[in-house]
């Protein structure tokens, strides 16, 4: 078996929520969001876990994960962010999940089969304040709200949106959207009542203390350990969750002059000695990392050198006494007092550790621990 294994500590995720809990205020209720596979941890035992920790509402993307969720026993509330297909209606009825709204005919058949279900079926409102992606116009809304309230079958538990740059401190469009956004729920209550579920508060804005009155927060990144972006000193207190670790399969000395890996894009200036570990870009460890990226072995950090192929990578460890086959490779983690983290190899690869932790964690045998 390849020895390449990403483990995810549970312990590091309860953590994780009680420190949102914390810096949310005790009154605030949490919405996990586990889109994506858990952003690459593995939705299903994440989402236990914030379960038995006490989470209030979990966040996926589309239908399917939150039918894998009820499949597996899970029992919370369920809001599906991207809304619903017209096709999706009574799966979604049938298994009480919480749709995001904002089109008139899904909201339409969600009333019709609610009916015929003899089910009222919660929905939150998405509205957009700024973000240009999915959800009614601010001022469509009340429109929209005045031709839904007359539907039977369909309870407006939530509204809510999201922050495009909250992850930037200082930049006032924040502001001006939770500005927006409070004017769409003052329309809301107006017509329907205050909604249970109002949120806006992401990641960044729970960091940030934005948003944060309004009853309901919705962390993504943070619940994994990582801030939405790296100048967040706030986010120390976070436990990195996902740790990627191989093992070295052969080692070579090679002299002065000796290209190594496609393209010939690294040559030794000196006698080197080189390590082969069975990783490469189908394990989720990027291309762009070729001559550019680091990796721990016996607890120091040493470079990649030549082009990341498709299965494996190349590092430099001459500089590290007693490297044998076998030896531990850290690619994201830490060993001894060294660390590499998603936010250092989104920087070096030009993106964010939300890819970084979705490819690694996507691409290998998961490993689940609880400390």
């Amino acid at each position: 078996m390849i020895p390449n294994e990403v483990t995810i500590d549970l312990g590091a995720l309860r953590h994780n929520f009680f420190e949102i809990k914390r810096l949310a205020g005790p009154h605030t209720r949490i919405i996990g969001v586990v889109k994506s596979d858990a952003y690459g941890h593995g939705m299903i035992p994440v989402a236990r876990t914030l379960v038995s920790a006490g989470i209030d509402y979990l966040g996926v993307f589309e239908l399917e994960e939150g039918l894998e969720l009820r499949k597996a026993g899970c029992e919370v509330a369920i809001l599906i962010m991207m809304g619903i297909q017209s096709d999706e209606v009574s799966a979604a009825v049938k298994h009480d999940l919480t749709p995001a709204l904002f089109q008139l005919e899904i909201a339409e058949k969600l009333s019709r089969i609610s009916a015929e279900q003899g089910k009222v079926i919660p929905v939150h409102v998405k509205v957009d304040t700024g973000m240009t992606r999915l959800g009614v116009c601010t001022g469509d809304l009340r429109n929209f709200l005045k031709q839904v309230l007359p539907l039977k079958g369909i309870q407006v538990e939530g509204i809510f949106s999201h922050l495009a740059v909250a992850d930037q401190p200082g930049d006032t469009f924040t502001d001006q959207q939770i500005k927006r956004f409070q004017e769409a729920v003052e329309e809301c209550g107006r017509l329907v009542g205050f909604p249970e579920g109002v949120h806006v508060a992401n990641s960044g804005a729970i960091l940030g203390n934005k948003g944060l009155d309004l009853g309901m927060a919705r962390p993504g990144i943070l619940l994994y350990g990582s801030p939405p972006a790296q100048r967040w000193a706030a986010a120390a207190s976070f436990k990195p969750v996902m740790t990627f670790k191989s093992r070295v399969i052969q080692i070579r000395t090679v002299p002065p002059g000796t290209s190594v890996s496609y393209g010939r894009t690294y040559m030794t200036r000196q006698k080197c000695t080189i390590a082969t570990i069975p990783v490469g870009y189908d394990d989720g460890y990027s291309r762009l990392l070729s001559n550019n990226g680091e990796v721990l072995i016996h607890g120091r950090r040493v470079p990649v050198v030549g082009r990341v192929c498709m299965n494996l990578t190349m590092v430099d460890v001459t500089g590290v006494k007693g490297v044998a086959v076998g030896d531990e490779v850290v690619l994201l983690g830490a060993q001894g007092k060294e660390r590499i983290t998603a936010e250092e190899i989104a920087t070096r690869i030009g993106t964010i550790n939300y890819e970084v932790y979705c490819a690694m964690g996507k691409s290998n045998r998961r490993v689940y621990t609880d400390s």
